[in-house]
């Protein structure tokens, strides 16, 4: 019988281009935060911390900082705004109504009531920054505009094509991206109306699903991002920060898209619809780490390897 073997590839740092965020490693290391040696510590040892996630826990955001509600054996995957940033995945990938109607929050509270009905958990955070002022808390959902800005950036367009393709693999559709890349321009010229209100999200999805939110504390130190495609595992994010001395990862559970894609749209006609949703959540995901970061950390890709393949590799 053929066994798998997980295994952590390095494809180095996320990018050699300046993305939008203020998230950076460079202002890290050689810190009171961590060294270089740490990081290279950290990510060789990565794979002890992921874990089989637990249906029943609300799905979490891809932020790496300390979860002090965080239960280590009942974790959620990881999904760059949650319920709510798969609702703008699905009006860019699947949605035939005109763009220039509708609201993120509307789209928001569709897709949170849809996730009730599916079996998953939605979930959200805010942060300890976040509960004096309107902001949301979670830097996806706030930074929805700014997703959108560098999903279209003519500066960064071939680069988000570039890491949308590496994460893809042979499944990438040029077509397909080009439409969600069209949907997105379209889109972003109508954003002051499309994303007004957004911070109330987080209460909806607070008076809708109790237990659902965390406040999050202290500040963004990740180094590293980790796209998981190992399916039903999640990383357990606060015990992986404590042991290596504060660092932390951006952890995204990308496995998640697929298995989203074909409950909501499970009919076989609907295939394309399913690739498209697919593109448009891995589109938005990468559009996420280039809005919240600068582009310096250090990009894992956490798979399964057949060992027939890895003796092939290694003779």
């Amino acid at each position: 019988m053929q066994q798998n073997t997980t295994t952590i590839i390095d494809t180095g740092v996320l990018s050699d281009m300046q993305w939008l965020g203020p998230v950076s490693a460079r202002n890290l290391v050689d810190t009171k935060f961590t060294t270089t040696e740490n990081i290279e510590a950290a990510i060789s040892a990565i794979n002890q911390f992921y874990v089989p996630v637990n249906p029943k826990a609300p799905t979490r955001c891809i932020d790496g900082r300390h979860d002090p509600a965080l239960d280590e054996k009942h974790l959620g995957p990881q999904v760059p705004g949650g319920a709510p940033g798969a609702a703008l995945a699905y009006r860019l990938g699947v949605d035939k109504d005109d763009l220039t109607r509708g609201t993120f929050l509307a789209d928001a509270e569709a897709m949170i009531s849809t996730f009730a009905r599916m079996g998953f958990a939605p979930g959200g955070h805010r942060d300890e920054h976040s509960l004096n002022n309107k902001n949301a808390g979670c830097g996806a959902i706030d930074g929805m505009d700014k997703i959108l800005a560098a999903m279209t950036d003519a500066h960064l367009v071939n680069d988000h094509k570039r890491v949308v393709k590496m994460l893809q693999g042979v499944t990438f559709n040029r077509d397909n991206y080009l439409r969600v890349l069209g949907a997105a321009l379209t889109l972003r010229g109508h954003s002051d109306e499309y994303f007004l209100n957004r911070e109330a999200i987080i209460d909806m999805l607070e008076q809708r699903s109790k237990k659902s939110i965390s406040t999050l504390k202290g500040e963004h130190h990740e180094c590293i991002v980790v796209v998981n495609l190992v399916q039903g595992t999640t990383l357990s994010s606060n015990r992986f920060s404590e042991n290596f001395n504060g660092i932390q990862a951006f952890g995204y559970d990308m496995w998640l898209s697929a298995e989203m894609a074909q409950k909501l749209l499970p009919l076989p006609e609907l295939i394309v619809d399913r690739q498209r949703f697919v593109m448009a959540r891995i589109m938005t995901s990468v559009a996420t780490l280039m809005g919240l970061t600068d582009g310096s950390q250090r990009l894992l890709i956490r798979i399964n390897t057949p060992d027939e393949e890895l003796d092939t590799a290694n003779a």
